[in-house]
């Protein structure tokens, strides 16, 4: 009885630690998501550029790009739920905080304490599954990690729409949501992750070794670039994009956010099976997704088209990030996976930060400057990602041939504690 019991025991407390990793995810859109707001800022600030206006933003990811930096770093000596805590703790800090700031520059500001949060917990979001569970199980929960952005963004999103019924200005408070996080990892992630691929003071000799960084994950690095350069013009525009069509408001703009959270929901779910489906061409088929949907919407002027246009990027994103997560780590261990990761988030921040000055770019070169006529210029990112993993995939298959087992050995050394 006494060991029924404690695998009832055991089971429920595996349930929890899954639950709280899950829970990770739940803050990763918050930066973005409050881009539903930037047309409400303009009325506060009318002679905010609109460089400005997609700053609040996009500057707040200077934050994140210097966490996906150092994350690998610090998990691998501070202890990788200790670096999940004071990311959460950061990202609702630096979330909360502009609801108290009448100045749009010290706005904006603030916010970079939110994206360092963020940027902490996004490489933890995807390594943890790669370090505590394996096969299946593994499939399964990274597909149901790109399921919780989704949950997280509609979260988010319904919040900011029924608030900025009453008052947008009140839109910070949907951060709580990071304290929630906050208390899930504190109560239910055991200490002994902690424990996982760390290196303690005076234990760089022999006795840790690390496994060689593999080639993917710096190409996934550069590949997560160039599409998040890309798939950020829907958190830069969007907002923009309905005033200029003159028929999208702004809290249809918000629910349209939503409705591309469920349909990300709905799409994480079934990954692990499209995966065993698909293989690595799953990567592919999350691009054309992406480049429909944009598209779609910026050929369409209408709620509707808008919808179906987010229902199919939002499920196209669901399996491009999993995806991207499973490349990089396709050939690490505990002692570099949240280094590896990191490399894939340093690039997605990296890559949404420069979107402005992409469209900049682009505008400057071709006159096409329109919010709304921009996801044509998403669609055309999302081909060359296309491009990218298929030469990629023909350089990686020569190498493989042409390697000898000396050659895969050098890269292979013993982990942690061995």
């Amino acid at each position: 009885m006494s060991d029924r019991k404690d695998a009832s025991h055991n089971a429920g407390r595996g349930a929890m630690v899954k639950a709280a990793v899950m829970a990770l995810s739940l803050p990763l859109s918050s930066v973005s998501i409050v881009g539903a707001i930037v047309g409400n800022l303009k009325e506060d600030f009318p002679d905010a550029s609109t460089l400005q206006l997609q700053s609040f933003i996009t500057i707040p990811v200077i934050g994140g790009i210097i966490a996906t930096l150092v994350g690998g770093y610090l998990a691998a000596r501070v202890g990788k739920k200790n670096l999940c805590l004071v990311g959460a703790l950061l990202c609702f800090l630096g979330g909360i905080a502009p609801m108290f700031i009448d100045d749009l520059s010290w706005k904006t500001a603030v916010r970079v304490i939110c994206g360092f949060g963020v940027g902490l917990l996004q490489p933890l979001s995807a390594s943890l599954i790669v370090d505590l569970f394996k096969g299946k199980t593994a499939d399964f929960l990274m597909g149901l990690q790109s399921s919780m952005v989704g949950v997280g963004a509609f979260i988010l999103s319904t919040s900011i729409a029924f608030i900025m019924t009453i008052d947008w200005h009140g839109v910070y408070y949907v951060y709580v949501l990071a304290l929630l996080v906050f208390a899930m990892v504190l109560a239910f992630v055991p200490n002994e992750v902690n424990e996982i691929g760390r290196i303690h003071k005076g234990e760089q000799g022999s006795r840790t070794r690390r496994k060689k960084m593999p080639m993917s994950a710096y190409f996934g690095m550069v590949l997560q670039i160039v599409f998040a350069a890309g798939y950020g013009i829907i958190a830069a525009n969007q907002a923009l994009a309905a005033k200029e069509t003159g028929v999208i408001s702004a809290v249809q703009v918000a629910t349209i956010i939503s409705v591309a959270s469920v349909s990300s929901l709905i799409g994480g779910l079934v990954f692990g099976i499209m995966r065993g489906l698909l293989h690595s061409t799953i990567g592919y088929v999350a691009l054309f997704l992406q480049m429909a949907g944009a598209l779609l919407t910026a050929n369409t002027s209408s709620y509707a088209m808008w919808a179906i246009g987010a229902c199919l990027y939002g499920i196209g994103f669901c399996w491009f990030m999993p995806y991207v997560n499973f490349l990089v780590n396709e050939h690490t261990d505990a002692t570099i996976s949240a280094q590896a990761t990191s490399y894939a988030f340093f690039g997605n921040s990296i890559g949404s930060f420069i979107t402005p000055y992409v469209l900049a770019a682009v505008a400057a070169v071709t006159g096409i400057s329109s919010p709304w006529k921009s996801y044509n210029i998403m669609a055309v990112i999302m081909g060359v990602c296309m491009v990218m993993i298929f030469v990629f995939s023909l350089l990686d298959r020569k190498t493989e041939r042409s390697a000898t087992p000396a050659a895969i050995e050098e890269g292979i050394s013993e982990p942690v504690g061995a």
